[in-house]
């Protein structure tokens, strides 16, 4: 039996880069529309989401509006750690089972910031932040051709459980997915 419940807190999420600095994972704010934007009209974004064909300001709004009111998705943005304040990436948790208190991540990070494990460093601390609630499981799921979301899952400790054949339908075409997971009885991942 499990102490979960949901919606889980909202606030701030803070942990450490690789580097040593810190991560924060916050709540968006207007500044932040710039920096969807500019993430949703780059081409690695297009290619592995579901963000509309000629990303706008307006598409950006639309999507906070959403993400702020669904009430099963909690939703932060990522800082930029060389500019704190900026948009450094997005963050999601979807509930996927309150009564077997499993949860889901989806995660995008800026152009600009990809290949410095900022993204693995939030999967991991948003992991024990969700354990330290009450959530028994948390997966992610991400298209096998997509080697960069799937060595974050693999980076943070999460283990690789399979894939389920065309369980995506993304721009016309059925891709597999991978699916990857963390139990709160999982040893951590530095543990070895």
């Amino acid at each position: 039996m499990t102490d979960f419940r949901w919606p889980l807190p909202t606030a701030d999420v803070w942990g450490q880069l690789p580097d040593g600095s810190e991560l924060r994972l916050r709540s968006p704010v207007n500044a932040d529309i710039a920096g969807l934007v500019a993430h949703g009209q780059d081409a690695v974004s297009q290619r592995w989401t579901h963000i509309p064909d000629n990303y706008t300001r307006a598409h950006a709004v639309d999507f906070l509006r959403a993400v702020a009111h669904a009430p099963g998705t909690m939703f932060w943005i990522i800082d930029d750690p060389d500019l704190p304040g900026d948009f450094g990436g997005t963050f999601e948790v979807r509930l996927v089972d309150r009564f077997a208190a499993t949860v889901e991540l989806g995660y995008a990070c800026a152009p600009h910031l990809r290949g410095r494990g900022i993204v693995t460093a939030a999967v991991r601390t948003v992991t024990e932040f969700l354990f330290d609630y009450g959530v028994h499981r948390v997966q992610i799921r991400a298209n096998p051709a997509n080697g960069a979301s799937c060595r974050v899952a693999l980076s943070a400790g999460y283990r690789r459980e399979g894939t389920a054949r065309d369980a995506e339908l993304l721009h016309g075409e059925w891709n597999d997915l991978d699916t990857f997971s963390r139990l709160v009885t999982d040893p951590p991942p530095d543990a070895g």
